[in-house]
């Protein structure tokens, strides 16, 4: 079911590119988006929001998922969607399996997204009360990841704890219910399940342990028949990119009303982003050492390295900021 706040931006989009004339354009191109329901979703919220995807000449019609992996497996990949965004942990693990998709950018990084919320009465009030404990995340994702690191920043491995795997939108019952311990996970959640637990609820963060990036992704038949869409969609973000510079508030305020979020928490969130449309080096390296990681954890078959370049197109981007592309090639 389409949230009322995209139905909302629908409208609005639909009355800024009758009035946005400098942006218009005389070719309509449409594209089905998967948005995840993210905080990392940030310039997407904007963009819709604020109606640059038609006022650059993309008609949208949007699916949203609770994670950037589900996006690009139940959206992207079948073919119901033209575009999607992911944090970079599925992408670097689609890309040992598959090479029918392209990363067209990464719009934001950030060091402080994921936390690890669990119950006091389970005995847990620091980070190594974990040991032993039935810990859940979404296997193979960016909080997946950030769990492996945690662990290891505090002398442990997954052995030392009892996974659990869940889907996003079950783990807070699954807490409160008592069904598991803790779970890792970042906004809406985390807030959630801190709020039905009260004074129980026992939250870690670890800052500066893992940068990761919230990625577009295109199927590569989409980019071939039009290469319209993907420089479009580029366009409207960067519009949007531009309006979160300006008014931080704002982009909190429709970041809440798109995750039924607090403003407050909106707001503390955009502080620890730093938002830029581009295609750097560090997203390369990124993408290799998660391969790395799942190969080594059992979460992908063993296979040679796939070259990630190959699934980097550079060629929208450099076709509207050319600047914004600093990948070695």
């Amino acid at each position: 079911m389409v949230p009322l706040a995209i139905a909302l931006a629908a409208l609005m989009a639909i009355v800024l590119s009758l009035s946005n004339g400098d942006h218009s354009t005389t070719s309509r191109d449409s594209a089905v988006l998967a948005l995840p329901l993210h905080p990392s979703s940030i310039l997407a919220f904007v963009a819709l929001d604020r109606g640059y995807f038609e006022a650059r000449g993309l008609d949208v019609r949007v699916e949203t998922y609770p994670s950037g992996k589900r996006a690009l497996e139940e959206g992207l990949f079948p073919g119901r969607a033209d575009i999607a965004w992911s944090h970079e942990v599925p992408v670097a693990l689609a890309g040992l399996q598959r090479a029918d998709f392209a990363i067209l950018a990464a719009e934001l990084w950030a060091d402080n997204v994921n936390r690890i919320v669990a119950r006091r009465d389970r005995g847990i009030g620091r980070p190594t009360d974990l040991r032993g404990k039935r810990v859940a995340t979404q296997s193979a994702s960016a909080v997946h990841y950030f769990l492996h690191l945690f662990l290891l920043r505090h002398g442990m491995t997954e052995d030392d704890i009892s996974p659990v795997f869940l889907p996003v939108e079950a783990l807070t019952g699954a807490l409160v219910a008592g069904e598991i311990d803790a779970f890792s996970m970042r906004e809406p959640h985390v807030g959630e399940a801190a709020t039905r637990l009260g004074e129980n609820a026992v939250v870690f963060e670890e800052p500066g342990i893992y940068e990761q990036a919230q990625v577009l992704v295109a199927r590569r038949a989409v980019l071939d028949e039009n290469p319209r869409v993907a420089r479009k969609a580029l366009e409207a973000l960067l519009d949007a990119e531009a309006f979160v510079a300006r008014n931080p508030r704002e982009s909190a305020i429709i970041s809440a009303r798109f995750l039924d979020a607090t403003v407050a928490s909106m707001e503390v969130q955009l502080a620890t982003f730093r938002i830029q449309v581009g295609l750097p080096q560090a997203l390369f390296i990124l993408l290799e050492s998660e391969a790395r990681w799942a190969i080594e954890a059992g979460l992908a078959e063993p296979a040679a390295m796939p070259n990630y370049l190959r699934l980097i197109e550079a060629g929208p981007l450099e076709a509207v900021k050319p600047e914004a592309v600093t990948l070695i090639r």
